[in-house]
C-alpha cells in the first residue's frame, strides 16, 4: 500500500502544505506532531481561518448592478489567492456559484445555489488576478460548476489567455460529456485551457485521491483541446 506524502514548501511566507491523500492515518498524525498546528485544506475549500487564504472577492462583495443576461458578468462565490491545492504551483482561484450536479458529500455545498454568490463583472475579476499575478503560477476556475456558465467562463478564459496565464478548470462533468454537447463556448474553454480536472466527486472513492483531486475517479487532463482535434 502506498504511503506517499508530498510537501509543498513556501519559504517566502513560511508555510508548508502537506498533501496526505496517499498517506496512512498514522503517518498523518506523525507529521502533524512534527510540524505543529494543522489546518485542513481541500480543493475548492481554502483555510477560512488563514489570513492569506481569505477571499478577496467574497460573495458579499460590491459590484456594478448588472443583469443575469449580461455576458460580461459572472455569478461568483469568491475569489482567493495563494492556493497550493487547486492546481499546479500557487494559484489564484475563481470560485463560481451555481451547480446543476450537486454531488453528494460535496466539500462546498454552499456553492450549489447560484444566489449564494454575487453577479460581478469579469473585468473586476481579471483586474484582481492581474494585480496579484507576480505571486502566482496561474489561475484556477472551479465551483460550483463552471460549465453551467460556459459563455461567461469562456469570456473569462479568453481574457486570461490573452494575458498569458496558465489556466486550470475543474468540472463535475467528464471531458467526453462536455465534448458531446458541441457548444461553442464549451469547445472554446476546452481548447484554450492548460488543464482540465474532470468528473463528479464520489465520496466512496475519496480516499487516496492524490493531489488536486477530490476523488479517485477524477482525471487530470493536460491540454484538453488536443483531444478534440482527433
Amino acid at each position: 500500500m502506498s504511503n506517499e506524502i508530498v510537501f509543498l514548501l513556501e519559504p517566502d511566507v513560511g508555510r508548508v502544505t502537506v498533501e496526505i491523500s496517499q498517506a496512512s492515518h498514522q503517518a498523518v498524525y506523525d507529521v502533524a506532531d512534527d510540524l505543529g498546528t494543522r489546518v485542513n485544506l481541500n480543493c475548492a475549500k481554502p483555510a477560512e481561518n488563514s489570513r492569506r487564504n481569505l477571499p478577496v472577492l467574497p460573495r458579499q462583495c460590491s459590484s456594478t448592478r448588472q443583469t443575469e443576461s449580461d455576458e460580461f458578468s459572472i455569478w461568483l462565490y469568491r475569489l482567493y489567492h495563494h492556493s497550493t491545492v487547486d492546481g499546479p504551483g500557487r494559484r489564484s482561484v475563481v470560485q463560481v456559484s451555481g451547480c446543476s450536479i450537486r454531488c453528494p458529500g460535496c466539500f462546498v455545498p454552499q456553492t450549489h445555489e447560484r444566489e449564494n454568490g454575487t453577479l460581478i463583472s469579469i473585468s473586476t475579476i481579471v483586474d484582481e488576478v492581474v494585480a496579484n499575478r507576480a505571486k502566482h503560477d496561474g489561475v484556477t476556475i472551479l465551483g460550483g460548476e463552471p460549465f453551467d456558465q460556459s459563455e461567461q467562463v469562456a469570456e473569462l478564459v479568453s481574457r486570461l489567455n490573452l494575458l498569458g496565464f496558465h489556466i486550470t478548470v475543474y468540472s463535475g462533468y467528464t471531458m467526453e460529456v462536455l465534448m458531446q454537447r458541441k457548444t461553442p463556448s464549451i469547445d472554446y474553454i476546452l481548447t484554450h485551457i492548460d488543464l482540465l480536472i474532470d468528473g463528479p466527486f464520489v465520496a466512496s472513492v475519496s480516499d487516496r485521491a492524490s493531489e488536486y483531486r477530490g476523488s479517485r475517479n477524477q482525471r487530470l487532463i493536460f491540454d484538453p483541446g488536443r483531444l478534440g482535434k482527433h
